[in-house]
Formats: C-alpha cells, sequence, structure tokens
C-alpha cells in the first residue's frame, strides 16, 4: 500500500500492544487495520479502544470458526473480552448493522471469506468507524489476501510484533507446535508461540486456508 501520514508502520518488539494502536483521534468514515502474529497483541488493542467509545453506539463482530476461549466473546490470551455477535461470513456483518452503529469492531479478519474487504468499504462510506483485528500471515507464512486487501484501502494501520518464543527476537510469525489433526487450525497457547523469522518454520502437513478449515 502506499505510505500516508494516517499509516503507522513502527515494529513494537514487545509483547503488550501501545495504548494508541487503535487512536480515538481519527473521525468516522475511517477503517484500521491492527495486524501481526499471534500473541502480539492486536485483540488487546481492540478492547482499549472499545473502552473509550460510547458503548451504545458500537457493535462488535466475531467469526464462528473462532471457539477457542468464547463463542459470544472476542477475547485475548489472557481472558480478557466483550461481548460479542457472532456472525459466519462478511454479508452477516451489513445485516447486522444498523442506523445508529458509529462504530463497528471486526475480530480475526482472517476468518472471513472475500467479501470482507467491500464490507469495510461499503461501512467506511456510511461515515462508520471500522476497526479491524486480524492475523497478516497464516502459519505457513502466506499472507491472508483478504488482509492484504484491507491494508490497501485502511486510512491506519498498525503492524504489531510479539517475542519469539526461541530466542527473544521480534516475532513476526505465528509457530504450529502441534499436529494438524481434520483441518483443525485454529488455536491457542497449546498449538501456537510467536517466533522470530529465524526460528519459525512451517507445519508439515499441507497448506489449508482458514476458509478450507474442519
Amino acid at each position: 500500500m502506499t505510505a500516508s501520514s494516517d499509516t503507522i508502520e513502527p515494529v513494537n518488539p514487545s509483547p503488550q500492544p501501545p495504548a494508541d494502536a487503535f487512536t480515538a483521534s481519527h473521525p468516522p468514515g475511517v477503517v484500521e487495520l491492527v495486524c501481526g502474529c499471534m500473541f502480539s497483541g492486536k485483540t488487546t488493542a481492540l478492547l482499549h479502544a472499545l473502552r473509550q467509545e460510547s458503548a451504545d453506539n458500537i457493535l462488535i463482530l466475531k467469526h464462528d470458526k473462532d471457539d477457542r476461549y468464547s463463542r459470544s466473546k472476542i477475547m485475548t490470551h489472557d481472558g480478557d473480552g466483550f461481548d460479542a455477535v457472532t456472525v459466519s461470513c462478511a454479508q452477516d456483518i451489513l445485516d447486522r448493522v444498523c442506523h445508529e452503529t458509529k462504530v463497528v469492531v471486526i475480530d480475526e479478519g482472517h476468518f472471513y471469506d472475500e467479501a470482507l474487504p467491500q464490507v469495510c468499504k461499503t461501512l467506511a462510506d456510511q461515515g462508520k468507524r471500522v476497526m479491524v483485528a486480524a492475523l497478516d500471515l497464516d502459519m505457513w507464512g502466506f499472507q491472508f489476501s483478504v488482509i492484504e486487501q484491507i491494508r490497501e484501502l485502511a486510512g491506519v494501520v498498525r503492524v504489531q510484533r510479539s517475542i519469539c518464543a526461541a530466542c527473544g527476537k521480534p516475532a513476526t510469525h505465528t509457530h504450529r507446535k502441534t499436529p494438524i489433526i481434520q483441518n483443525q487450525i485454529v488455536g491457542g497457547s497449546e498449538d501456537f508461540e510467536p517466533r522470530c523469522r529465524d526460528c519459525w518454520s512451517p507445519p508439515r502437513e499441507a497448506h489449508i486456508d482458514s476458509n478450507e478449515m474442519g
């Protein structure tokens, strides 16, 4: 994407996200993306921003593929969370938004289908603030095309980093620790850990797209 004054691209070597990963100062009608590997504080950044918003005008969305910690909340790996509406595809988001909605929050954006970028653009064109948190790379090191498209249209982009579990350097990749069984690729700390590029290796199993998971 072409960098602009609203694009934030510095590396965050700390496992905790900066308080301004999502900024409260931007006007409505903007798409904001925070992305990075697992355990880099993306959902934590969402929750921080949510606590600065008026609760009666926010729509928080959770994909039904993400059932790791709760089926009805977006959750951090530390157990912090917010109640959310569960959806199964990008179109469901538009069906849930009403005229009074001012802020739309989409966690784990990489789970969604290819319609998500257009949905985000449509909502921003309606004057709504759209906040998306997502992985930028899958465990095989491939980009999520849906997130790359959102990155191109976003007015604000924040790339998060964690700490490599193997060497302590800034982590950019998500490393799978356990075998993939029956295409089930969703998991938590028992299945994944953050790694730098040198310490990371892809799973032995053939690549599975997030839309093809069991």
